[in-house]
């Protein structure tokens, strides 16, 4: 009974509430419970367009044609600065050069529209053109086009000469859709009006980030700086010149537009084009222009 007696005398000593409640160990902690892992987003509005041409890039760089293939459109076309142009097949058998080879310091520009997305490198008088197009399964390559513009100012404009026939007046392309019909009537009257140097009429087919590249001439050009040209008549080795041939790419607000021309002394031209729909007026964003010298093409 000693031991019974011993063994509850720390709770008679103890406060009165204790022996309300009796005398019990404290529980113990609860324990806590492991932080759970968050993944991380994924970067906001993160450019498909960019991603694409990121991965091209890096492809090419590494000589790792593979990949750089499987981001490109099955009617792909490479025009270098020779004015060579190739298609997807040619390319699986011999991967073309790069005219810019490092692009990490050249001036490079990046432009949406919608299911077309234009990117830009321009690196003293080397200037590349990549286009991407929306397809099903991704964002593809549609255009890689090269120019290298001239050393010196050049001497003349190879153009139609005095009348402007083609590509004013007729051409030997018959439009297959009213987006089509529309780009073909914006690009003649585009022409029309730098033949005329009708400045007014000029500047309403041409959208503001518009720019003009030649390898007939030693400069690029921005809307302003053609719209200057025209009005003091110096075209600066550009003008119109009759069309060949020609292919047009619709997709919905924009159109890529391929086509060959013929001036009327020099070398032919490989010509590519963006258009775009603003408001119900078709505008040309970007003409690049470069000399065949080579004979392979394939629009």
């Amino acid at each position: 009974m000693m031991t019974d007696r011993l063994s509850i005398a720390p709770c008679l000593a103890a406060a009165g509430l204790f022996l309300v409640l009796g005398c019990s160990p404290a529980p113990e902690p609860e324990p806590t419970a492991p932080p759970v892992a968050v993944a991380e987003d994924p970067v906001p509005n993160a450019d498909p367009v960019l991603t694409a041409d990121s991965a091209l890039t890096q492809a090419i760089a590494a000589s790792n044609s593979a990949p750089a293939l499987s981001l490109m459109d099955e009617d792909v076309t490479w025009t270098d600065a020779a004015g060579r142009t190739i298609g997807k097949a040619d390319m699986a058998q011999t991967f073309p050069t790069p005219a810019i080879g490092d692009e990490s310091d050249a001036d490079v520009r990046r432009f949406n529209y919608t299911r077309v997305g234009v990117v830009q490198i321009h690196k003293d008088k080397l200037h590349s053109l990549r286009v991407w197009v929306q397809r099903p399964e991704g964002w593809r390559l549609f255009v890689y086009h090269e120019v290298q513009s001239l050393a010196t100012p050049p001497t003349s404009a190879p153009g139609t000469g005095k009348e402007c026939v083609n590509p004013c007046r007729t051409i030997p392309y018959e439009p297959t859709s009213a987006n089509e019909r529309a780009v073909i009537a914006a690009y003649q009257a585009l022409e029309t009006s730098a033949h005329a140097a009708d400045v007014a009429n000029w500047g309403t087919h041409v959208a503001d980030e518009f720019i003009l590249v030649s390898s007939n001439s030693d400069r690029t050009f921005s809307k302003t700086e053609r719209l200057d040209g025209l009005r003091k008549a110096t075209f600066g080795g550009v003008s119109p010149t009759e069309l060949i041939s020609a292919r047009l790419y619709d997709f919905d607000d924009a159109v890529v537009m391929r086509s060959q021309h013929r001036p009327v002394s020099g070398a032919p031209l490989q010509i590519t084009r963006v258009w775009v729909n603003r408001g119900g007026t078709w505008a040309s964003t970007l003409s690049y222009q470069t000399s065949i010298q080579a004979t392979t093409t394939t629009q």
